[in-house]
């Protein structure tokens, strides 16, 4: 799966890219008020840059075993259940992003549909800034999969994997 490797990486420089353009932002938004002036909508134009950083690094962080874990109980439980352990809790993060992917992209779809635009300034198409929400919480499900299968195969976790 070594294409679902460079695309969380892909997705981590988007997001490392979409927070500089926060910086971009509020510094050119900082620099224009100097001059008593403004930007339009450069609230809303950070706001979904930190959106689309949030989400588009999801991937990104599996793939380097950096969300966030509980091992308090791998800590106390035999060694034997570690891997039975791992394979239901994959499942149920699985789960758990399928469905937020889900309904992420229908709400998506639905602001497409319904061809709602922001409220700011500038009448921007809201599924634009949206759209990075699925495809983030996509690949975060291809992940999960991913180390479901690691997991049932027995190979190296995310958490060991920081190259």
């Amino acid at each position: 799966m070594i294409w679902l490797e460079r695309l969380a990486r892909l997705c981590g420089a988007l997001a490392a890219l979409f927070l500089c353009l926060i910086g971009v932002v509020v510094t050119a938004q900082i620099v224009a008020r100097l001059f008593s002036m403004q930007i339009p909508a450069s609230d809303d134009f950070a706001a979904w840059c930190m959106s689309a950083s949030i989400f588009l690094a999801l991937p990104y962080a599996m793939l380097r075993g950096d969300h966030i874990r509980v091992s308090l109980l791998l800590q106390v439980m035999p060694q034997r259940l570690h891997r039975p352990y791992e394979v239901l809790a994959t499942l149920i993060g699985l789960a758990l992003s399928a469905w937020c992917t889900w309904e992420t992209a229908f709400f998506v779809y639905e602001s497409f549909l319904y061809k709602e635009v922001s409220q700011g300034m500038l009448a921007v198409p809201l599924w634009i800034p949206q759209v990075g929400m699925p495809i983030g919480l996509g690949l975060l499900t291809l992940m999960l999969l991913r180390r479901l299968l690691r997991t049932v195969q027995g190979q190296e976790l995310e958490a060991t994997e920081h190259g």
